[in-house]
């Protein structure tokens, strides 16, 4: 995904004089602006950003504290079946064993399900920033004229002056429009 966001970036630039054929070089350079935004930094910044880490971060230490609960208790039941194993009778130690193995199954389980819900949570609070932000990004691309506005983490840029960053604007006009 990351490398075809790269190519993708790489093939409009490179296209960019055959947008406008007939121009000169030098005429279309002046048409073709540029602004950065790096998305990550303006989640970080602003203030539902900055709640919605808070919540995520809440939600995985709930999840965490359940998972070293069973945990501990997985690990007690194995310790005390291998100090009595050599004494039990083998009915018993199979029975022991099939409850171990059982206890292991929910372990995996809840460690799956957790992992899954947090992948989710996380989806659902950055799908609903990152929306509110692409709105934001065109209207100051648009106010300010620019012709394309690049995120600088996801779009391979290597480099770009720090005039072109709309990150600052960004997260001032988010935090102002959402009351964060």
């Amino acid at each position: 995904m990351r490398i075809a966001r790269i190519i993708l970036t790489a093939a409009v630039l490179a296209a960019a004089p055959a947008i406008a054929p007939g121009l000169g070089a030098d005429a279309h350079a002046a048409e073709l602006k540029i602004a950065t935004v790096d998305l990550q930094e303006a989640i970080n910044q602003v203030k539902d950003g900055i709640a919605a880490k808070g919540r995520l971060e809440g939600m995985f230490a709930e999840k965490q504290k359940a998972i070293e609960n069973m945990e501990k208790q997985l690990q007690q039941m194995q310790d005390e079946y291998s100090k009595q194993a050599m004494v039990l009778p083998d009915e018993a130690r199979q029975e022991r064993e099939q409850q171990i193995m059982a206890m292991q199954s929910q372990y995996q389980q809840l460690y799956m399900e957790s992992q899954q819900q947090m992948q989710m949570a996380y989806t659902q609070e950055m799908e609903g920033l990152l929306s509110k932000m692409r709105v934001i990004c065109e209207e100051i691309g648009k106010e300010q004229g620019y012709t394309l506005v690049l995120e600088k983490t996801e779009g391979g840029v290597v480099y770009a002056d720090a005039s072109t960053d709309i990150t600052a604007e960004l997260v001032k006009r988010y935090d102002a429009r959402h009351g964060g």
